[in-house]
């Protein structure tokens, strides 16, 4: 699982800085508002992983349950409160781009483990 996870995470940071630099290339928007989207992604998933990572070895199927319901709620508390302090900044956001680094870096979390099933 360990090896899965970090395959995972390095495959959306190699996303974030293709995406980034794209936006940057093509000048199709700012790339803050693409980094920040895909960190509103990226941040609660490492955050995610290290508390799953913590409680792989357990046997207790109702505790390991539990947890990952509580970690996953952790998860996405920690993703709203960054585009809530993103959206009380009074930087002007290009919202597109926001939300498109932040949906590219979570279709990845569902696609990744389907392309790489078994390594």
């Amino acid at each position: 699982m360990k090896i899965q996870i970090q395959l995972l995470l390095t495959v959306q940071l190699v996303l974030l800085l293709i995406y980034s630099l794209l936006v940057y290339l093509f000048k199709l928007g700012d790339v803050f508002s693409a980094l920040t989207g895909c960190l509103a992604s990226l941040l609660p998933s490492v955050y995610f992983s290290y508390k799953m990572l913590r409680r792989a070895d357990s046997n207790d199927a109702a505790k390991w349950l539990s947890y990952t319901y509580r970690s996953n709620i952790g998860k996405w508390l920690m993703a709203g409160m960054i585009f809530v302090l993103a959206f009380t900044s009074g930087y002007q956001w290009d919202p597109i781009i926001l939300f498109a680094g932040y949906l590219l870096i979570q279709m990845s979390g569902v696609f990744v483990p389907i392309l790489f099933k078994g390594k």
